[in-house]
């Protein structure tokens, strides 16, 4: 990971610290953020054989050329902390750039939001090539790491393959929540093991065992959706910030009325529709290893019938036998997916 650890919360804390500046100056913007990010991820702004601002392509001038081994491997175009990077039109520039020199990604950034882009797919939009989108002030900094090394300059040659094992991950992370007793008989026999070398005058049943696992794994990582059915906890509803019940949600700038749970997860894969997302390309989408959470037709991965199937928007099937810590765990799962931070739903 470099250094882009440690660099990051300096990062967070000097945009915080200097908002104003860098919404109104893209230089400083280009010196004072960039620059030490790139630094961080093994690219040396002040060496011409890696990095070379304002290189002249046929589409036009983009502010930085990331190279190795004497090969443009990626453009990087740089904006002011007040510009949106989602913007179509800001997009499409990069592309530009990407498309006409034959490089297969390009960095879109404010400071803030970094966007890892494709410049060409057939079939796609500029939005369906968004890679993975990076919010330095609003995500998890493990979260933003593990995204911008995928751009390290060690990386750079790899980066289809690193953003592959970055989705595996998560699905076998969210396998593992959504299927908690799995994890809970794995964990047994190492508890057992360690416990008889430490406290060799005490014997453990294997339901004392199971009994703290699932308290801890409760605590730890919550009531995830299936994962909270099975083991056995009663997650209730989940309570906005003012501590009663969500009666709202939003995204973006659209907000919705909530009488059931359910409605968070539908109004959010009908809201990733309509933003030209969850295609039937897409499918099926999973929810651990033996379950879809969207699908062409109502079925799980080994043929079981959706419990509580929902028809979305674009004829696709949404499953949504859910807790309600389910329903909200899910719609933020596929709002990472699709390149939105979960954070843009919000519940009130």
């Amino acid at each position: 990971m470099g250094n882009v650890d440690q660099v990051l919360p300096q990062i967070v804390e000097r945009i915080k610290r200097f908002r104003n500046l860098y919404e109104q100056n893209e230089m400083a913007v280009r010196n004072q953020i960039i620059n030490p990010i790139l630094g961080s991820l093994g690219w040396n702004p002040e060496n011409p054989e890696e990095v070379q601002p304002n290189v002249s392509t046929d589409e036009g001038v983009p502010d930085y050329c990331l190279i190795k081994n004497a090969r443009k491997m990626l453009f990087l175009e740089a904006k002011k902390l007040s510009v949106d990077v989602e913007q179509r039109e800001v997009m499409r520039q990069l592309a530009k750039y990407s498309f006409a020199e034959g490089t297969k990604y390009g960095i879109l950034t404010n400071g803030g939001v970094w966007m890892l882009l494709r410049s060409f797919e057939e079939g796609t939009t500029l939005v369906d090539r968004v890679v993975w989108k990076a919010d330095l002030e609003n995500e998890e900094a493990s979260s933003v790491c593990r995204k911008l090394v995928t751009i390290a300059r060690d990386n750079v040659e790899d980066i289809e393959g690193l953003v592959r094992k970055l989705q595996i991950l998560n699905e076998v992370w969210q396998s593992l929540l959504d299927e908690p007793e799995e994890v809970i008989r794995a964990l047994v026999p190492v508890v057992r093991s360690i416990a008889a070398q430490g406290y060799p005058g005490y014997a453990f049943e294997d339901a004392e065992i199971e009994g703290l696992l699932r308290d801890r794994i409760r605590d730890a990582i919550g009531a995830s959706a299936e994962g909270a059915g099975q083991l056995g906890m009663d997650t209730g509803s989940v309570e906005g910030p003012t501590g009663e019940r969500p009666q709202k949600m939003k995204l973006g700038a659209e907000v919705f009325e909530l009488r059931k749970s359910l409605e968070i997860l539908v109004n959010t894969a009908n809201w990733l529709v309509k933003k030209g997302k969850l295609r039937t390309s897409d499918c099926p989408v999973g929810m651990g290893h033996k379950r879809n959470l969207v699908n062409t037709e109502p079925k799980h991965k080994y043929g079981d019938e959706f419990r509580a199937p929902k028809k979305l928007s674009n004829g696709l099937w949404l499953e949504t036998h859910l807790s309600t810590a389910g329903c909200i765990n899910n719609a933020r799962r596929l709002l990472e997916r699709f390149g939105f931070p979960a954070n843009t739903l919000v519940l009130e």
